[in-house]
């Protein structure tokens, strides 16, 4: 498979949660008692992590409620991410996971400007507009909380455990899978605490994006790899488990690449941004990768299913 190379020229560039049992989340989920009475409180907080039991105890709620319960929710999702399932994430990296506000619009047929959507305007404008949204992101962060039992059939689950195995077996530093924009919606790290390089590359290239310095691959195309590179100081190194592992690579190795791809998966555009040390031959494996997230999100997620088969012949 050919790839062509773009490279940006970058200047230089947790705590942990304890315990793994649903009470001790339980304990980092905190509501506002000035906005819920106790008795909902304690109900809500022994039935949070029920996927199921959503769509009943928040249609109860209103906006101020929602508002708290899904910071709240948020919080302990990173928690969550960072214990069960040994993922490092901030709250940025949760909220990424939301819909897009231009595709909520488009979705729901609002006619209001973006900017009414900014700073609670949109609850202003179209209070029933504003509930379904937060309940949707509600229901995104709850999907965090139900893969603990049903893993497999949770789309984002499913891709971050297959980026786990690439990152082992391809000694990768992380993987990301973002929408079209360059929002992340799925990462998973080797454990590397590599925050201030996802910020910066999503960053740029979220910036690549906007100013069509990143380009998707076209039908029949070769991919082309918007790379990014990081220098490998000695602060950086001290960050990294590969180094940690074997200081030796600091004398062979002098830089962080951040490889970002664009492609086309059941009519959705997606880019896959790949983070490794001095020259990780991708090329072996890039295909395996997106072949990997394409029968992921078919296999997992209905909406996906549906949209492959757009402009097939029934037969």
């Amino acid at each position: 498979m050919e790839v062509k190379i773009h490279d940006a020229v970058l200047p230089e560039a947790e705590q942990k949660f304890s315990g793994g049992e649903t009470g001790n989340f339980q304990k980092s989920f905190e509501l506002d008692s000035r906005l819920f009475e106790d008795d909902k409180i304690n109900r809500i907080k022994s039935r949070f992590h029920i996927y199921k039991e959503y769509d009943s105890f928040i249609e109860e709620l209103n906006y101020d409620q929602l508002k708290n319960f899904l910071e709240a929710l948020i919080r302990t999702a990173v928690a969550y991410y960072s214990e069960a399932l040994n993922i490092s994430a901030n709250e940025k990296d949760i909220r990424n996971k939301f819909e897009n506000l231009l595709d909520f619009k488009e979705r729901t047929g609002c006619s209001e400007s973006i900017e009414a959507c900014l700073n609670e305007g949109c609850y202003h404008l179209d209070p029933q507009c504003a509930i379904t949204k937060i309940k949707e992101d509600i229901l995104t962060v709850a999907q965090i909380f139900e893969s603990r039992k049903n893993r497999s059939h949770i789309p984002h689950v499913a891709i971050e455990l297959f980026f786990k195995k690439i990152i082992e077996k391809h000694n990768s530093i992380g993987l990301i899978l973002s929408d079209k924009f360059g929002s992340p919606k799925v990462f998973t790290t080797d454990g590397s605490a590599i925050s201030p390089i996802i910020s910066e590359g999503i960053r740029r290239l979220s910036d690549a994006i906007t100013e069509h310095e990143f380009r998707f691959a076209q039908f029949g195309e070769p991919f082309l790899a918007f790379n990014q590179r990081f220098p490998l100081d000695e602060e950086l190194a001290s960050k990294l488990e590969a180094v940690e592992k074997n200081p030796e690579l600091t004398k062979y190795i002098k830089k962080v690449t951040f490889s970002s791809i664009g492609f086309e998966i059941a009519h959705e555009k997606m880019i896959l941004s790949i983070i490794y040390l001095g020259d990780n031959v991708m090329t072996k494996y890039l295909k395996n990768v997106i072949d990997g997230i394409e029968r992921i999100k078919i296999e997992t997620d209905p909406e996906a299913r549906i949209r492959s088969g757009f402009g097939k012949n029934a037969e």
